[in-house]
């Protein structure tokens, strides 16, 4: 028994042993990635690229050369590769990479398949997946009947290009740029012209990523620098003008990363100033919506509404709140007009934004907030309603059905005059003496001669003339959209004013010039009653040149609007500026006020 314990206890710690030594091997051997890319996968012939193989691990003690396979329709230019190894500690993980490249040339036109590279890593042998690349002759391209592309050029590439009235448009800046030219800055040189489009630019964050294609039979890399989402206003040709740019280029890089030295000196700097070319767009009219409100929706949105209370005292009012979100035109949704029952009254509509710029696409939510009054006492229903919202992806509308609501208005509770003294009979007022002289005459006149007759006469009627004005003008402002963006033009541009000087105390200038640009044209197309969206400067100078104003004020007009969409998408200045531009817009805004009353 003792013996046969023994021999237990013996096996019992080798197994424990293998388990403890096996253990650590089989997870780093889990944790060893190994890698092979290609610089290009689409190469012309005669053209040289690169074969990278990357071994990462946190633990990799030997690592050999890779055994470089036969690669059909390629020439490796030598058979020493590059070695680098870098270190990361990650939440403090180290991890080791090490890293072979080989200079390979393309040697015959064709599709072919890079086998995969084998390598020893700790013992183990372990193999790459094989890699797919095309070479092409430079003939393939027909550059012979084609003009030659210059070093760098730009150009703006949509994702739709026969879209509908309101269908989201996202244009992308593409700067294009041969290989040997290294980017060093970009700015916008002017405004972009989108006449006929309403426009967002989306937020695209970080340094701009790059990437080799082939053009025209040349080997260029792009980069995309700017995001912007679209709207088209009408249907019809639409022409979108060129993009503008001014770009810093050196062609002799001192770096890999064509943007990594943004601000670096070498040899043979310059600036050019490029700009795409118009894009002409067939924008196809809407089809004829279905029996439902109108929204001016077009997108993947959801529609809800609600009541803030289901209960309310005659003469207070309760919220009705109408709420989209989703993708798309949510800057041009109109609100929604329901069908308001006897005995409400509708007052000034207020709308919310809250958009979501960052991404691929402009997204959020616009909330439209109405008040509503009982006259009387009683339970209210507000019925059913559907509303339509295009689907530009099924191009067919979508109806979404809200249900009824309701709400109750209680009687206002009543109160009664305080009426002080313990008798019936009047109190006498005795005259105060030394104050005043009182007359003791006996002397009588007729009533409607005194002070207090008319006096009492005048205010229920002035009373009751001020009341019917302000009911009428509520619902005026509630029915009357254009009147409504008219009446409150001045509250309106006083807020974005507001806004502007919070934007200059973070100094954000961008900012600031487009709350200035929004101030100025939302205040003339309030006034006037023009489209919220779609018009451009130059229309909207041409607008008000119809309406005389004077000639000083149409030019200082005209120069803060070039100057705000510059400024907007090129940032320059100091507060100084920032707050002269502010002060410079407020009086444009008095003058306005005073032309346009």
């Amino acid at each position: 028994m003792r013996e046969t314990g023994n021999s237990f206890s013996h096996f019992l710690v080798i197994f424990f042993t293998a388990c403890t030594l096996g253990m650590p091997l089989s997870l780093n051997a889990q944790e060893i990635s190994l890698e092979a890319t290609v610089s290009e996968s689409r190469i012309f012939l005669g053209e040289q690229f690169t074969l990278s193989v990357e071994v990462s691990g946190r633990s990799v003690r030997n690592v050999s050369l890779p055994q470089l396979p036969e690669i059909p329709g390629v020439r490796v230019l030598s058979q020493n590769p590059s070695r680098s190894t870098s270190i990361s500690i990650v939440n403090a993980r180290t991890s080791t990479t090490t890293s072979y490249r080989y200079s390979l040339i393309a040697a015959q036109p064709g599709s072919f398949t890079i086998p995969p590279v084998r390598i020893d890593i700790d013992g183990e042998i372990r193999e790459t997946e094989p890699i797919r690349i095309e070479i092409l002759q430079r003939s393939q391209a027909g550059t012979e009947t084609r003009p030659q592309l210059p070093d760098v050029y730009l150009q703006v590439e949509l994702d739709v290009t026969n879209p509908v009235p309101g269908q989201q448009v996202i244009a992308s800046v593409i700067l294009y740029f041969r290989q040997g030219v290294e980017i060093t800055s970009f700015q916008m040189e002017s405004g972009w012209r989108t006449d006929g489009f309403w426009r967002e630019e989306l937020q695209n964050g970080g340094q701009p990523t790059v990437e080799s294609v082939i053009v025209e039979g040349i080997r260029y890399r792009k980069a995309e620098l700017m995001r912007y989402a679209l709207f088209p206003t009408r249907s019809g040709e639409l022409t979108l003008a060129g993009f503008p740019l001014n770009v810093g280029i050196r062609t002799q890089p001192s770096r890999n990363d064509p943007f990594g030295s943004f601000f670096g000196a070498g040899a043979n700097q310059r600036r050019l100033s490029v700009e795409s070319e118009p894009i002409t767009l067939n924008v196809r009219p809407l089809p004829e919506p279905p029996d439902a409100i109108a929204l001016n929706a077009v997108g993947e949105m959801r529609v809800e509404r609600r009541l803030s209370s289901n209960e309310v005292v005659t003469g207070e009012t309760v919220e009705l709140i109408t709420t989209i979100r989703g993708t798309g035109n949510l800057p041009l949704v109109r609100r929604p007009a329901y069908t308001i029952p006897d005995g409400l009254e509708l007052y000034s509509p207020q709308d919310a934004s809250h958009l979501d710029r960052e991404g691929r696409s402009l997204s959020g939510t616009r909330t439209f907030t109405e008040l509503i009054a009982a006259r009387a006492p009683g339970l209210y229903t507000l019925p059913a309603e559907r509303v339509a919202v295009f689907n530009p992806q099924t191009r067919r509308f979508n109806t979404i059905e809200l249900p009824a609501l309701q709400f109750r208005a209680l009687p206002a509770a009543q109160q009664g005059l305080a009426v002080a003294g313990n008798s019936g009979t009047a109190v006498r007022l005795q005259p105060v003496t030394g104050l005043a002289a009182w007359s003791t005459s006996t002397a009588t006149r007729p009533f409607f001669r005194t002070f207090w007759f008319w006096l009492f006469l005048i205010l229920p009627i002035a009373a009751l003339a001020t009341a019917i004005y302000r009911r009428n003008l509520l619902s005026r402002l509630g029915s009357d959209y254009t009147f409504a963006r008219a009446h409150f033009a001045d509250e309106t541009a006083k807020k974005r004013l507001k806004a502007a000087h919070e934007w200059m105390e973070k100094n954000q200038p961008k900012e600031i010039y487009n709350l200035l640009h929004k101030t100025v044209t939302g205040y003339v197309t309030d006034r006037l009653g023009l489209p919220e969206a779609g018009l451009s400067d130059s229309e909207l100078l041409k607008q008000l040149g119809s309406r005389n104003i004077p000639e000083p004020l149409h030019r200082q007009i005209s120069s803060l609007l070039d100057k705000c969409a510059t400024i907007s998408y090129a940032p320059v200045g100091s507060a100084t500026d920032f707050r002269t531009d502010i002060k410079k817009t407020e009086t444009i805004i008095e003058q306005l006020r005073e032309v346009l009353s």
